[in-house]
């Protein structure tokens, strides 16, 4: 009867032991802060393709009113996506700077 309740007692200190961090971060904000620079490293050149489209665009367009219409619009919408991935990661780094203040 002893040896089965000291094998019971030693069941959670083995599985305790067992258990592995499977995505190799130690707490949530270095997986964060991971994540944001992985998403910033895929979308920038994205955008910077993107924007070199709009230029081919704006070439191509030979002067046709219609062809420049839509090559302002996407070149709009690159500098707007642009500005949000900046804008996350300078918000990232601002409530990073806070909290290591606090």
């Amino acid at each position: 009867m002893k040896i089965l309740l000291i094998l019971i007692a030693l069941i959670p200190l083995r599985a305790r032991a067992a258990l592995n961090n499977p995505i190799g971060y130690d707490d949530i904000y270095s997986f964060l802060t991971a994540l944001l620079e992985l998403a910033t490293y895929i979308a920038f050149p994205i955008i910077v393709l993107f924007i070199v489209y709009v230029g081919f665009l704006f070439v191509t367009a030979q002067g046709k009113p219609e062809a420049i219409q839509k090559a302002q619009k996407y070149f709009f919408w690159a500098i707007v996506g642009a500005l949000i991935v900046l804008g996350a990661q300078a918000l990232a780094y601002a409530i990073e700077a806070t909290v290591q203040n606090l």
